[in-house]
């Protein structure tokens, strides 16, 4: 193993090797590679604000968005117990109604079925 110091000394003799030995055309397309790379992150970085906006925005950003479902979703489930119980009720008055109809049928064949006798059989 190399020590620290030994690392940075192979390294500054490299680049000295680099600067002499490569043409200038390897040197220009390094260049312009790096600045490919620089363009990139800055487009990166702004990509990364526009996100950062729309997550963080106070107004209406994701967070905000998620937090109002669940606030809605927990002010759901505390109400659905009453909404239970008159779903419960509503299906006991259809019960009921059924039964009265019922009931109501057999009066008006009953009436029906006396009006009849009364007009043939008197």
């Amino acid at each position: 193993m190399a020590t620290q110091k030994q690392l940075i000394e192979q390294l500054i003799i490299e680049i000295e090797n680099m600067k002499t030995k490569m043409p200038n055309g390897e040197l220009k397309v390094i260049q312009k590679s790096l600045k490919d790379i620089e363009s990139s992150q800055s487009a990166i970085k702004d990509d990364v604000r526009v996100i950062q906006k729309r997550l963080f925005n106070p107004d209406n950003g994701l967070i905000v968005q998620t937090n109002k479902n669940t606030e809605f979703r927990d002010s759901h489930d505390k109400s659905m117990p009453r909404y239970n119980n008159i779903i419960d009720d509503f299906k006991s008055v259809l019960t009921w109604k059924k039964g009265v109809e019922r009931g109501l049928w057999l009066i008006y064949s009953a009436v029906i079925g006396i009006i009849i006798k009364l007009l043939f059989w008197s």
